[in-house]
């Protein structure tokens, strides 16, 4: 480690060429010129040290409220799923309750063809929503999940692999 005054390799401490011009500059004052100049050094590079370990530290500090945050976000995200894949799951369920009900009113007996056919539209009608819905949700629930695990960026990046794939193929 050196900070261009001091070389530490190991146990040993080494004075460069610098020191050595300061303490000759410091000659008036006899050997203590030598021990002041050497005192500097080692001063100087203790304070570095302590900079260097002092930034680590804020570093790590940075680090670790930058993944608080991302955890906390993520939380969030994972309560609004939830919160949509129980008001997804009821109409879901609403969906499938009255096709039951159309297919019920659809078999029975002297009913108006106008009326059965109505029926029969309907339950068709309501299928594809139904598929629909557990379509848009599959996909909502896979984008949420992505966003907590590969955070906001990953979309834009899938959006980029996804055109270069296509572009491969052509």
């Amino acid at each position: 480690m050196s900070n261009g005054l001091v070389r530490v390799t190991g146990e040993s401490v080494q004075f460069t060429d610098s020191v050595s011009r300061i303490a000759k500059s410091l000659s008036p004052l006899g050997e203590a010129g030598r021990h002041v100049a050497e005192s500097y050094a080692l001063n100087a590079e203790m304070q570095r040290l302590k900079l260097r370990e002092t930034r680590a530290a804020d570093d790590k500090e940075i680090t670790l409220k930058l993944l608080d945050q991302r955890r906390r976000e993520s939380s969030a995200s994972l309560r609004q799923m939830r919160k949509h894949l129980g008001r997804a799951d009821a109409s879901a369920g609403a969906l499938r309750e009255c096709m039951v009900t159309m297919q019920r009113e659809t078999v029975k007996p002297g009913l108006p063809l106008a009326e059965r056919r109505a029926y029969v539209e309907l339950t068709q009608h309501f299928t594809t929503a139904l598929v629909q819905h557990h379509s848009d949700l599959t996909g909502g629930v896979a984008k949420v999940i992505d966003k907590v695990l590969n955070g906001s960026g990953a979309q834009a990046l899938n959006t980029v692999r996804q055109g270069k794939s296509r572009n491969r193929g052509r």
